[in-house]
């Protein structure tokens, strides 16, 4: 029987363990027995956490607030990973800054860049002096903002806690040097501001600060748009009280009549509540019979037609001191909330004649003349007797 050289081996000298070099071949494992299931348990390691520390040396004028900001920390957790007793910092002082690493698909932030979440009632001023920066500088950062004074609640703002300057994202076959050449800035200076140590690492989707540039055509951008918000809001404003102005009717005692003979029983007013008014509804839960003119306290009352006093008193339905008066035909008008009456039932006035004083007897919030039209007994709408 031939044997073979690992054959000799085996039979000289055993099962001992020598270093004798032997072919690559002999090196590869068996096939058949890398088919076979291993016998042993497989172990399957958790990825790396994705965290870290940044060994920070303090510099004379940082502060914990100061630091958090800068690296995306937390100032409560920097003191107890420091093992600090106190919030003072003193210039030499070793921090461990816990820091959160961002995954290699992420954009890359520069240094000192921080998102901002815009809450109720925040305004680029108010964001700004917060930080101690100008509009500008936030600006730079957020060149596409839409306007200066409309921040949508919830949106994202880029804040440049450090470096000031341009932010830009870096689009596709963008390098380094040509972005630095692109602004006209030193490639060390562009680096250096955001902390890049190889310009090679730079993709796309990343954000750079662009150190010592501005944006100027979007502040410019903005400030138009800012003049054309508030012009629109000036028409808006004058618009309003063209309307607020055209309920406000000035009507003389004697004349100005309508076709149906009455005149507006106040010289000066503004009217608070319409004849079925759906609001005042809503407001009291009754139907509103008259027609409501709110007007200073002690504002002279006139008869809107002339006729017959046929009542003036106080009332126990809720008009107060009031005053009715007969217009023959089975017209009645109706003065309610009065504060002094001038009149007599059984009195003869003519049209315009002083009826009392606007006050707020009865139920009434504020001082105002309720007028009432009545035919047959039923109230009707007012406004369809008065001049317009």
């Amino acid at each position: 029987m031939a044997l073979n050289l690992r054959d000799i081996f085996k039979l000289f000298f055993g099962g001992s363990l020598l270093a004798i070099p032997i072919s690559p071949l002999d090196m590869l494992p068996d096939l058949e027995a890398s088919l076979q299931p291993p016998s042993e348990e497989v172990i399957v390691l958790e990825p790396a956490p994705n965290y870290g520390v940044v060994f920070h040396t303090v510099r004379p004028g940082e502060s914990l607030v100061l630091l958090a900001s800068r690296y995306g920390s937390d100032a409560g957790a920097i003191k107890k990973l420091s093992g600090l007793k106190t919030t003072v910092l003193q210039p030499g002082q070793e921090l461990k800054i816990p820091i959160e690493a961002k995954s290699e698909d992420e954009p890359r932030l520069p240094p000192g860049v921080q998102e901002y979440t815009v809450g109720k009632g925040d305004t680029l001023e108010r964001i700004a002096k917060a930080y101690g920066l100008r509009i500008i500088d936030i600006v730079s950062a957020n060149p596409d903002l839409a306007s200066l004074d409309q921040l949508p609640l919830g949106a994202k703002l880029y804040i440049p806690t450090g470096s000031r300057g341009l932010l830009i994202k870096v689009g596709e076959g963008d390098t380094l040097d040509a972005i630095a050449a692109r602004y006209g800035v030193k490639l060390e200076d562009l680096a250096r501001t955001n902390g890049i140590n190889d310009p090679l690492a730079v993709k796309p989707g990343d954000m750079l600060i662009v150190p010592g540039v501005a944006a100027q055509e979007a502040m410019a951008r903005l400030e138009e748009r800012r003049k054309e918000e508030r012009r629109l809001a000036e028409e808006r404003r004058r618009r309003l009280a063209a309307q607020r102005a055209a309920r406000l009717r000035q009507v003389a005692y004697r004349g100005g009549t309508s076709a149906k003979g009455f005149q507006w029983p106040l010289s000066s007013f503004r009217i608070t509540a319409y004849y079925h008014d759906a609001n005042y509804y809503r407001r009291f839960r009754r139907v509103h019979t008259g027609i409501d003119l709110a007007a200073p306290q002690g504002t002279p009352i006139y008869a809107a037609k002339a006729g017959v006093v046929t009542a003036a008193g106080w009332s126990r339905v809720g008009y107060g001191y009031y005053v009715k008066v007969n217009h023959g035909g089975g017209v009645e008008t109706l003065y309610a909330h009065m504060s002094r009456i001038a009149v007599r039932a059984g009195q003869q006035v003519k049209q315009g004649a002083l009826l009392g004083y606007v006050g707020r007897t009865g139920f009434a919030t504020g001082p105002h003349l309720h007028f009432e039209v009545r035919i047959g007994g039923r109230t009707q709408n007012p406004w369809s007797y008065l001049p317009h």
